[in-house]
């Protein structure tokens, strides 16, 4: 396998194999285990993606003369700052890829509006922002969020979380207002530091409940699984500056955080519920089990949908003990042990199976 530690952008965008599996999906697991493997190139990856499929769109045919004034929009729009920050932008590689589509009439569907030329243009001007996304569940019932890294939340009614479209390459930050249940994908290389009122959460990969309510002067963390560190930070959250003492929590674990005073008092409780949901109290262990069952109980922890051929897996049953694993881990696992394959579109899951004999 080639190492890919040293890889530029535009050593990313020369790639065939990484065009082909940006344009086709080939080798998708192949790719996902090079993202895994190399952390640190995920930005320079996710922006070459971007890039990839921006210059090839959705493969619209249109007179020569449109696409070469669309492309010539791009080239133009891109700010001489961004030039030397991207020397790559000054080589030939997108001036060959231009002249190739329009040779074959393809542009890319994304900039038929001003506004979307814009907002590309925009996000190069700061690729070190990486865009943020907020969720805020406004259902009656919790909401499964899954984050870039393949982390789970399930937000409680009202509540919101803000993450970056990219995490960072030496941690993964987000910020939550309200209660959530987190199962972080572990990675002690990048660690994961949740924001919630004046109290941060840092953890390397564990599950744990938050309740950070604007309304209520105390902040609570439970801890289910794995080893918790939380702190204090100053006044200013954007300084992003810990003071004070820091805690170390272990599963069974509770942390009451007080806004005012900063002071921190931990306990033990028996069970580690504080949000009433069914995933903190789902320990999936599974003995003979029938598939349809276990997606029945994946469905009732996270309020997703999973769609499956109830003729095709009849026979097929689960042995095994799932932990503190995201929701996407999880069916990972599953549909390794009985050779399915499972896409996800939203809070939809379609899983695609052979059979068990």
């Amino acid at each position: 396998m080639n190492s890919y530690s040293h890889f530029q952008m535009k050593d990313w965008l020369d790639n065939s194999a990484f065009q082909r599996w940006v344009y086709h999906g080939e080798r998708e697991e192949f790719w996902r285990g090079i993202i895994e493997s190399y952390p640190e190139q995920t930005a320079n990856i996710e922006q070459a993606r971007k890039i990839l499929l921006a210059v090839r769109g959705q493969l619209d045919v249109l007179p020569e003369s449109e696409v070469k004034q669309r492309v010539n929009e791009i080239l133009n729009a891109i700010p001489d700052e961004l030039s030397h920050a991207l020397p790559w932008w000054r080589s030939n590689w997108l001036k060959l890829a231009a002249m190739l589509l329009l040779a074959l009439g393809i542009v890319t569907a994304l900039f038929r509006e001003r506004e979307n030329l814009q907002t590309f243009v925009a996000n190069l001007r700061s690729p070190e922002k990486p865009t943020s996304i907020e969720v805020h569940n406004q259902t009656l019932t919790f909401q499964l969020v899954n984050l870039p890294d393949g982390s789970s939340v399930v937000l409680k009614k009202n509540a919101r979380i803000t993450y970056p479209a990219v995490f960072a390459t030496n941690h993964r930050e987000v910020t939550l207002r309200g209660e959530a249940f987190f199962e972080v994908v572990k990675n002690p290389q990048q660690p994961f530091l949740v924001y919630a009122g004046s109290m941060v959460t840092k953890v390397k990969g564990t599950s744990f409940s938050i309740k950070a309510n604007d309304g209520d002067e105390d902040v609570e963390l439970v801890v289910k699984t794995g080893i918790v560190e939380v702190s204090a930070l100053e006044d200013e959250p954007a300084s992003r500056v810990l003071k004070h003492k820091k805690l170390i929590l272990k599963p069974n674990e509770q942390v009451t955080f007080n806004r005012k005073s900063l002071n921190m008092t931990t306990k033990t409780v028996q069970k580690p519920v504080l949000l009433n949901l069914p995933v903190e109290n789902q320990d999936f262990e599974f003995r003979r089990t029938p598939l349809a069952d276990v997606f029945a109980a994946l469905e009732q922890t996270y309020g997703i949908s999973i769609q499956f051929d109830a003729k095709k897996i009849s026979h097929c049953t689960l042995t095994a003990k799932l932990g503190d694993e995201p929701m996407h881990e999880k069916l990972d696992l599953i549909c390794a042990v009985v050779n399915a394959r499972y896409e996800t579109r939203g809070s939809v899951v379609s899983v695609t199976s052979e059979g068990c004999e």
